[in-house]
Parts: structure tokens; C-alpha cells; sequence
């Protein structure tokens, strides 16, 4: 059975592979994280907070906390590279 797979070549599985980073390290991709592990942060907080103006408000400040620490610490390392 492994004689009828042919094995890809090295360097079609590297430009897969920098297609996936390409992706995965985007600005949008990371702020739609950032948005998604907000939104769940604040669902999982949920009974702590007594109405919906604070959840919204919570949920507003952690995704700027989050977006403004990745904005100022990662953005400008990852324009260098």
C-alpha cells in the first residue's frame, strides 16, 4: 500500500508550509483570536457580572487590553523580521 502514495517533494510541502505560517501569523487572523478568546473570556465570566452593560464593557475591555498589548509588544517585532 505505501508503494501506490507517492511521497510529495521537499519543496512543495515547504511552500505549503509558508503558505499556513503566512496565514496563521496575519494581522487579521490574530485580532479574530484576540475577538473569539474575548467573546469566550467573557461568556465564561458571565455569572460574575450582573447585567448586560457590564458584560459588554467587559468584553470591550479586555479586546482592547488584548489588541493594544499585541499591537504595541508583537506588531512592531514581527515588521522588523
Amino acid at each position: 500500500m505505501r508503494f501506490l502514495y507517492k511521497r510529495p517533494r521537499m519543496e512543495q510541502i515547504h511552500e505549503e508550509l509558508n503558505t499556513v505560517m503566512d496565514v496563521m501569523v496575519s494581522d487579521v487572523f490574530v485580532y479574530l483570536d484576540l475577538f473569539l478568546f474575548s467573546l469566550i473570556f467573557t461568556f465564561l465570566l458571565s455569572p460574575v457580572w450582573h447585567s448586560l452593560a457590564l458584560s459588554v464593557l467587559f468584553f470591550l475591555g479586555t479586546y482592547s487590553l488584548f489588541s493594544s498589548i499585541y499591537f504595541f509588544v508583537f506588531s512592531p517585532k514581527s515588521e522588523k523580521d
